[in-house]
């Protein structure tokens, strides 16, 4: 039997000896256990903020999963207002910081700290989940920045790097034609970028009439991928399409999707997933959706212990066929709260998704709602009726119930051109304030 490339990580990352089968649930969970009790100590130990955060949690006390989801959660606030504190290592031993700013929170942006070993973890992750999408001597169109020294595209270079294949770094998506033409340029097998921009190249692709057996597999990453896109990617490009979660907390790669495709294996030695009850904060079982609550086990320098994302999520239930042991996250990831409320009703981010990406000649879209009000602009490469968008908007239960009960009126802009209707990297929502339209 051969390893997948994730259990083959694993086996590693755990410091099992190498086999031809995947360690045991058991193994994973007892190693997970020893190792958050660990960092349990660490923090208090070395960090501020910790040491009266956990001051009345005795770490040889905690004998199971369970006795860990009992310990108090770290809120982003706290996050945000003296990261520093966090820290349980020398500032000089800090390689990278990242400032984010994330869309809907407000006071001081949060800073997160990596060390050189987070770094290099995270390298060693991305050699290990992109193997099954690129392979020696094949390239990678990478739709983020690479400029900057330990970024995501810089990461995924060294990562690749490593395995004798190249990933050549586009940067932030302005302009799909150009982005187009570079993948040709380079002969790229393998596109990489968030949801949105790639669902522009796919567009842009198709409207050159380039058709199927160049691209053999697209990494849909950063945001909330919609199920509409993964269908375009998969009839446009005619390849795989694979899946990732990840978060700037945590290091950036959290769960990637496997050869079967049935969920995102989780990074579970570096990212523990619990899933709460949002008001109670008691721990929900696998199949629920509910809070996602995660640990950082292996982050020496800032450990994030039971951290808060503001993500709802689930842990889908029993083992993939693929045999790993590793757990999985179902696809749909959203904000808590995610949407506006219109009438009685709610509308999702979720559901313009996959209504307006499920439309032929829509490239990208961005929406505000405003004094009852819902504003979308759509950006088409092939000109694209503004009825049609009407049309289908009105399939969506909340739009239909609204405009029924007359406390909605839809306005529709569109728009000729490859620019994003929302650049940047950040989580997609639907704007409240046209002062921030794009």
């Amino acid at each position: 039997m051969v390893l997948s490339p994730l259990d083959a990580w694993l086996t590693r990352r755990i410091g099992q000896p190498e086999a031809t089968t995947p360690p045991s649930y058991d193994t994973l969970r007892q190693w997970q256990l020893d190792t958050l009790k660990d960092i349990v100590v660490h923090a208090q130990d070395n960090s501020p903020f910790y040491s009266r955060h956990l001051s009345n949690v005795d770490g040889s006390s905690i004998h199971s999963l369970e006795d860990f989801s009992r310990l108090p959660m770290l809120m982003p606030a706290q996050l945000q207002s003296a990261p520093e504190h966090l820290l349980c290592v020398s500032q000089d031993e800090i390689a990278r910081v990242v400032t984010l700013t994330s869309s809907g929170t407000t006071g001081p942006p949060k800073r997160i700290f990596y060390t050189a070993d987070d770094l290099e973890a995270t390298v060693d992750y991305f050699r290990w989940g992109m193997s099954s999408l690129v392979g020696p001597g094949e390239t990678a169109l990478v739709l983020m920045p690479g400029e900057r020294p330990s970024g995501v595209g810089r990461l995924l270079m060294d990562a690749l790097g490593r395995t004798g294949a190249r990933a050549i770094p586009h940067g932030v998506m302005e302009d799909s034609d150009a982005a187009l033409e570079q993948c040709l340029a380079e002969n790229a097998q393998c596109l990489v970028g968030a949801a949105s921009h790639i669902n522009c190249l796919a567009r842009a692709w198709e409207q050159r009439g380039l058709g199927h057996g160049i691209i053999r597999s697209v990494l849909l990453c950063w945001d909330a991928v919609p199920e509409a896109v993964v269908n375009n990617c998969e009839r446009i490009f005619g390849c795989r399409v694979f899946r990732h979660w990840g978060m700037i907390e945590t290091g950036l790669g959290g769960a990637v999707d496997c050869a079967p495709g049935t969920g995102m294996h989780l990074r579970e030695t570096d990212i523990f997933l619990e899933i709460v009850d949002p008001e109670s904060g008691n721990l929900l079982p696998d199949g629920q959706f509910g809070e996602m609550v995660v640990t950082t086990p292996l982050k020496r320098g800032m450990p994030l212990l039971r951290y808060r994302t503001g993500d709802m999520g689930r842990i889908l239930p029993g083992q993939c066929r693929c045999g790993s042991p590793l757990r999985r996250l179902d696809y749909r990831v959203c904000r808590i709260g995610d949407g506006v409320k219109i009438g009685t009703e709610r509308l999702t981010m979720e559901d313009l998704n996959e209504v307006l990406y499920g439309m032929s000649k829509v490239s990208d879209f961005s929406a505000t709602y405003l004094n009852e009000k819902l504003h979308v602009v759509v950006i088409s490469q092939d000109n694209v009726e503004a009825k049609k968008v009407c049309f289908a908007l009105e399939t969506i239960p909340s739009v239909a119930h609204a405009l029924k009960e007359k406390c909605l009126e839809i306005e529709i802009d569109i728009r000729r051109g490859s620019f994003p209707a929302e650049s940047g990297l950040g989580k997609r929502r639907i704007r409240t304030h046209m002062e921030n339209e794009s």
